[in-house]
């Protein structure tokens, strides 16, 4: 399943003129949210669902993943100062959402009620 998404996440950045050396980090972020999907919003069950939404407009793009699988703690998506001065405890298992946070220049993380997740990244045109 994870082959086909980051085939449609290239794609859709081919056609977006994004440039080469920028494409490879992007697919490899959004794989790892869709991965985080899996492993923690669906328990590992790679038989749920979630979708991407691809948005383009003047100032950039947007990759937006939802589910609708158990909504994730805030303290595990919020952004730290650890986090945002690259000092953050990285472990094995842990890499997701700071590899995320550092490709993507905006990421937003939103629990749905009573469950799923939403995750935007967002990518500004002259960085693309």
């Amino acid at each position: 399943m994870l082959g086909c998404v980051r085939r449609l996440v290239r794609s859709y950045l081919e056609s977006y003129e994004t440039a080469p050396e920028r494409i490879d980090e992007v697919v490899l972020a959004v794989d790892e949210a869709c991965a985080n999907t899996i492993r923690h919003s669906y328990g590992g069950r790679a038989d749920e669902c979630f979708s991407l939404e691809f948005r383009s407009h003047a100032h950039g793009l947007e990759i937006e993943l939802r589910d609708t699988g158990e909504t994730a703690p805030a303290d595990k998506t919020a952004v730290t100062m650890a986090a945002r001065t690259g000092e953050a405890n990285l472990r094995p298992g842990g890499l997701g959402i700071p590899l995320i946070r550092q490709v993507f220049d905006e990421v937003e993380f939103l629990a749905e009620s009573p469950r799923g997740n939403r995750v935007i990244m967002r990518l500004d045109r002259e960085k693309t």
